[in-house]
């Protein structure tokens, strides 16, 4: 195990111990991932990496026997735990269900972390283990991830060149005739096709004023002209992704939609210059919020500037609302202050960061521009 996944797993016996725990349960696909590197692709059995806080041992991860050649062979996203243990129905496995497995590790009365659980796993778990208490440290784990190591900025900054790389392609393919659906599905193709390992969230393109549900698939819609068109595309390399927002039109763009785009990259610009280590949530909001409404449209914009990403698309530190989280050092953002212009949608691009100790590096390459058509 390298120094920094061994420094993952310290920061998490570190953390249990502030809460006086005996273990630490780790369900979540990405703290799974993170805590030992192991992957599947359907999380429909039970998987967990388990933490001993209390005793000095291994940590271990359990899987299912449906999974065991991802664990013994390592065929595919290998981890790198010493300690695995298998569960399955035949004689060849010590354990027939994830409960047994978990009976050889758990006792009555502990305290255990966990990530996220359902309702059911708790109540079984109580009545396996009773007298036992759960501690939710999924925010405690969502600390410790915000900050990247080196192989994991290297990761993010590969995925987010690809995701570049794919969405150049996106004016000569509304050249031709094409659907919203039409348009993800070119690129996902490209994306896959051009090394990606997964689309890293589903990606949105819409048009018009569908833009203003930001989260909606993309339909059978044909692209019109003169219509404001917002692609939304991230890709996943090695299990980390990237976030890119582009705002292009067929033909001339909505008037009404220009002044949005030079306040927007104003705004962006500004944030760019002022993201450092030292510097709050608050401060970036509160610079946001003067250069709209200096440009008239504070009321077009929902006080949100972005997101960290990683292994999931929206990480902490969240930037809106009444937010006061710190930046720090290898802390990756993704910054798209957007504005809604209805009818016509909206205006935003995002574009990615790192945090550096005296500022911030662009890992996207902030185009300055709505892209016309």
């Amino acid at each position: 195990m390298s120094q920094n996944k061994e420094d993952r797993i310290r920061k998490l016996v570190d953390t249990g111990k502030g809460y006086g725990l005996d273990w630490v349960l780790c369900m979540l696909p990405e703290n799974v991932f993170y805590f030992s590197g192991f992957r599947t692709m359907l999380y429909t059995r039970f998987v967990g990496v388990l933490v001993a806080v209390k005793e000095e041992q291994e940590p271990i991860l359990i899987a299912s026997f449906i999974d065991r050649r991802l664990v013994l062979d390592k065929i595919w996203s290998p981890h790198w735990l010493k300690k695995a243990v298998l569960w399955g129905p035949t004689a060849e496995y010590e354990h027939k269900t994830h409960w047994d497995a978990l009976r050889a590790f758990f006792q009555p009365g502990m305290r255990l972390g966990v990530d996220a659980i359902q309702y059911d796993f708790y109540d079984q778990l109580i009545k396996i283990f009773p007298g036992s208490e759960i501690v939710n440290l999924q925010d405690d784990i969502l600390n410790i991830r915000m900050l990247k190591d080196a192989e994991e900025i290297e990761t993010i900054k590969i995925a987010c060149i690809l995701a570049e790389k794919v969405m150049a392609h996106v004016p000569e393919w509304l050249k031709e005739p094409i659907t919203e659906i039409g348009l993800a599905a070119k690129m996902n193709y490209t994306a896959l096709n051009e090394g990606a390992e997964d689309i890293f969230y589903p990606t949105l393109v819409s048009c018009g004023e569908k833009i203003l549900a930001y989260h909606s698939p993309p339909l059978r819609r044909p692209i019109k002209e003169n219509e404001l068109i917002r692609v939304a595309f991230g890709l996943q390399i090695n299990g980390y992704g990237s976030d890119i927002v582009r705002t292009f039109c067929k033909g001339r763009p909505p008037a009404e939609v220009l002044p949005l785009k030079d306040a927007f990259f104003e705004t962006q610009e500004a944030l760019f210059e002022m993201l450092r280590p030292g510097v709050t949530s608050e401060e970036m909001l509160q610079k946001a919020g003067q250069i709209y409404e200096k440009r008239g449209c504070l009321k077009n914009w929902g006080n949100s500037i972005g997101h960290g990403l990683a292994l999931t698309i929206h990480e902490p530190p969240r930037i809106a609302g009444d937010d006061k989280t710190v930046i720090h050092e290898n802390m990756v953002l993704a910054i798209e202050p957007g504005l809604g212009c209805p009818p016509h949608g909206g205006f935003s691009h995002c574009d990615c960061v790192r945090i550096t100790p005296n500022g911030c590096e662009r890992l996207t390459s902030g185009l300055r521009d709505l892209v016309r058509v």
